[in-house]
């Protein structure tokens, strides 16, 4: 049943929101489109057209004959699948209960500002992520140990980087050099005795893994403009993390950088 229609500008702030939040939050295209439509028909409007790419979200809507439109710019992007699980299950909510829309912005706003796990969890959990990445591509346990440490170093300078808003091109290679120094370091004093391990283990922190799944998705989708624009991004990740590993390994091994 169609609701009574409500303040036009507050419903599509708010749709226009909910996709942002899952934008930032790493979300698919197709997935973000669908929400939003589905936020605007269960407010009542009549037609709801969304184009949305990684930085930024064009919704229009139709209600009466008379076109509303919203552009909002994403500026900030990580990864938080839970987050962006809740923002979905939020809009399938208020399509099938009467919520209000100073309620639903309510919950929005919880969402978005809800911290799921403590700076410390995320730090020891990066430290996790790379020694055991370290033990898969066949190091022991010393090389376990090492990338633990060199990863929550690692994620530690990614945050301080991020602080200061610096940007990712350059985050990617400043955190990809220290990588190579921690592991030059850890192999000079003879905590382990190959880099192989470590190397690997702890820059799996910096593959853009996620974003290069949802570009192969978005493209295949049908989504071109942006996927092939988070196809960009991760590709550029990629070389930064490959520019700063090469220029600090190369200065190790041939005594310079080129």
């Amino acid at each position: 049943m169609e609701r009574d229609f409500e303040d036009i500008d507050r419903i599509l702030n708010f749709a226009a929101d909910a996709g942002r939040v899952m934008l930032k939050c790493g979300g698919e295209i197709y997935r973000v489109e669908e929400t939003i439509q589905r936020l605007c028909m269960a407010f009542g409007v009549d037609n709801a057209e969304v184009f949305a790419t990684p930085t930024t979200l064009l919704l229009s809507v139709y209600k009466n004959k008379k076109v509303y439109s919203v552009v909002k710019r994403i500026s900030e992007r990580s990864t938080d699948l839970n987050m962006m699980k809740e923002v979905n299950a939020l809009s399938r909510t208020i399509a099938y209960k009467n919520m209000d829309i100073e309620e639903c912005e309510k919950e929005l706003e919880k969402i978005s500002k809800k911290d799921n796990y403590s700076k410390l969890v995320i730090t020891l959990g990066a430290g996790l992520v790379a020694s055991t990445f370290s033990i898969l591509f066949g190091g022991g346990l010393i090389d376990f140990l090492a990338s633990f440490v060199a990863g929550i170093l690692t994620k530690l300078l990614i945050d301080f980087l991020n602080d200061l808003k610096l940007n990712e091109f350059f985050v990617n290679i400043i955190s990809a050099g220290f990588i190579a120094v921690l592991s030059i370091i850890c192999f000079e004093i003879g905590i382990i005795k190959t880099m192989d391990y470590i190397i690997p283990g702890v820059i799996m922190l910096l593959v853009p893994g996620f974003a290069l799944t949802n570009s192969i998705r978005d493209i295949l989708d049908g989504q071109l403009v942006a996927g092939t624009a988070k196809l960009a991004e991760v590709l550029f990740i990629g070389t930064a993390t490959a520019i700063g590993m090469a220029l600090v390994l190369n200065w190790y091994l041939k005594g310079g950088f080129f």
